[in-house]
């Protein structure tokens, strides 16, 4: 386990442990605010492609343009989330690793830090000289920067957010005799067994017909979990907590719709996103990044139906929805690549940034004054302004270093309980399954 000292990050790799005198402590602070980041290389690992990357590659062309420092970002598409966290073990492990800055989710990161492959990004924050003035601190998003932040360690800091949504048809809701959305759970299942007796009237296979497509993803469980007013883990946040009450509904319900046929497992990659524009599931639940590919896909499809998002069906009397996202981390190096590091993060997230990473992305900005700059694109956009206005409303998953173990785990209970299995006998041995990869 990573030593959690003051100042890990400027030193660590360097000096190779922590602790020493105050007068120690004191040097490195100084240090710290003297040093000198120009003409650094810096190395960006991420997952984007397609519009996303040429947006992000103009922003990285543009930072390296402009700054002060002649700090020179190279920005590397290294694959999929599970492709990065694989190449940064291998490269922690090896001492070999490339990357001044990755994208990671919280629970990676946790992972890299505790083998001394990211450092505490908190120091660079408080800078007098490097970080944040009291006004940009209180002008990110507090609760983005929360999830980043464990046990009083920064291992990541946001660029963007997401959250998982509810996409409804409209017009086919109103066939069914529904004039909103699905305030219950149990509003919910109606609409879809009705959704597979009734198809919409523009879908031109109406013998393909359902409510809901559910795609096998931890992020959708979660989710329903939290609609319910559950979690995913204890009150201290260390232990897991799958065998709730609240777990057990969800895989009850979607059990028993799956059972009416009422609902499917998606069976391959954005089947729901397909089969939701063009007209042959009444919902889908999936991430708002999504939603220009909603879009799109409507309009390509010809259909030309009215359609919205919102929530996930609730049981409490305020909403709650997962909000997630990958943040970046710092990686273990020399004090100077580290700082040039976080200068390119902070430029980064500033409002004009933000904004057209907001363009380009159709992620949540993480500083408040950015919703200035996107005045017109809420205009253009208003699925994207409904779910901006969701924020608050916002809850996060666990943050535990094997989460991703313990997200694999969840799809497959998912599996195994909507095709026939003993729900109890499932919450129960992913209960335990989940708690094992907590042991040392």
């Amino acid at each position: 386990m990573k030593p959690k000292c003051a100042m890990t990050l400027v030193w660590c790799a360097l000096l190779g442990a922590c602790g020493g005198s105050q007068e120690a402590v004191y040097e490195q602070q100084t240090n710290f605010e003297t040093l000198d980041p120009q003409g650094q290389k810096i190395v960006f690992w991420y997952q984007h492609t397609r519009e996303r990357e040429e947006a992000l590659q103009d922003l990285i062309a543009d930072f390296n343009r402009t700054n002060r420092y002649g700090i020179e970002v190279r920005g590397e598409y290294v694959g999929r989330y599970g492709d990065i966290y694989n190449k940064m073990n291998v490269g922690i492990q090896s001492g070999s690793l490339a990357a001044s800055l990755v994208v990671a989710y919280q629970n990676q990161a946790l992972a890299y830090y505790q083998a001394d492959g990211i450092v505490d990004i908190t120091p660079y924050m408080d800078s007098p000289k490097w970080g944040l003035s009291p006004e940009e601190r209180g002008d990110y998003v507090q609760a983005f920067l929360e999830q980043d932040n464990i046990s009083g360690v920064q291992v990541g800091f946001p660029p963007n957010r997401s959250m998982e949504l509810l996409y409804y048809n409209f017009d086919w809701l109103r066939e069914l005799g529904y004039d909103g959305p699905p305030a219950t759970w149990d509003d919910f299942a109606a609409m879809c067994r009705l959704a597979k007796e009734q198809p919409f009237s523009k879908n031109e296979d109406p013998a393909r017909s359902l409510g809901f497509l559910l795609d096998v993803d931890a992020s959708r469980f979660a989710a329903m979990v939290f609609s319910r007013g559950g979690d995913l883990v204890d009150a201290t946040g260390t232990t897991y907590a799958l065998d709730s009450p609240e777990t057990k509904a969800v895989l009850e319900l979607m059990q028993e719709l799956a059972q009416d046929g009422a609902i499917h497992i998606a069976g391959e990659r954005d089947a729901e996103l397909n089969e939701f524009v063009t007209g042959q599931i009444l919902f889908s639940q999936d991430s708002s990044s999504g939603l220009p590919f909603y879009k799109s896909g409507i309009e390509d499809s010809g259909l030309a139906f009215e359609w919205g998002v919102t929530h996930p069906p609730q049981t409490g009397s305020r909403p709650v929805v997962d909000v997630y996202g990958a943040s970046v981390s710092v990686c273990a190096s020399t004090p100077e690549k580290q700082l040039a590091a976080w200068l390119f993060l902070k430029w980064f997230t500033a409002p004009e940034q933000q904004a057209r990473w907001v363009r380009a992305s159709n992620y949540f900005p993480v500083r408040k004054s950015t919703a200035r700059e996107l005045e017109s694109y809420f205009e253009e956009n208003p699925h994207y302004g409904v779910a901006f206005g969701m924020l608050d409303y916002g809850k996060s998953e666990p943050t535990m270093a094997g989460y991703q173990q313990v997200r694999r785990l969840i799809q497959e209970a998912m599996v195994e309980a909507i095709e026939g299995g003993d729900v109890e006998q499932v919450v129960e041995e992913l209960q335990r399954a989940a708690n094992q990869t907590l042991e040392p």
